[in-house]
């Protein structure tokens, strides 16, 4: 094999891995957009009781003291199941609660009982810096090829291109 046929095979296989790398932290920014999305979307609110609650230990962040509380919810023709490190869900059997559902997903946004709110939507800290952390890889990656000349600028770009639609897909196929 002679110098120019390797200098070949390894430009298709790097602008092959840089496609694929494209693909993948394209579609982490898609999926963490989605979950950001679906964190504050609508909500429609379900009454119900609780129907159990059971405490169980969970150590969190070294506290070894720290509890975490199950509570069962019949809502007429649907049963919930709530599990959280908060005191607010500290219920008695028998409570009236209402849940706020959101209309994304499906999953509990808010728990209101006794004049008290818990808030169980996820955190926004881990989504924003995998965002900013598959931004940068992308922007290095795309740095580094270019400025390595393995390939021209415009098979960047039509890389980028072919990533930005079809990192969609993994979100819908996640889904």
């Amino acid at each position: 094999m002679t110098v120019g046929r390797l200098a070949q095979v390894l430009r298709k296989v790097f602008f092959t891995a840089v496609a694929l790398v494209s693909l993948i932290l394209g579609g982490v920014v898609c999926l963490m957009c989605q979950l950001l999305a679906g964190r504050d979307a609508p909500v429609y609110r379900i009454e119900g009781h609780v129907t159990s609650h059971t405490r169980g230990a969970l150590p969190v962040g070294g506290d070894e003291e720290a509890v975490s509380h199950t509570i069962a919810v019949d809502a007429g023709d649907r049963h919930y199941r709530v599990t959280a490190v908060d005191a607010g869900l500290d219920l008695p059997a028998g409570q009236p609660v209402t849940l706020d559902v959101s209309t994304a997903d499906g999953s509990i946004a808010y728990l209101r009982a006794g004049g008290g709110v818990v808030d169980l939507r996820p955190g926004v800290i881990r989504p924003v810096l995998s965002i900013a952390a598959s931004l940068l890889a992308l922007g290095a990656v795309y740095f580094g090829a270019v400025r390595l000349n393995v390939y021209p600028p415009v098979a960047t770009w039509l890389a980028l291109a072919l990533g930005a639609l079809l990192a969609p897909v993994a979100v819908f196929v996640r889904v």
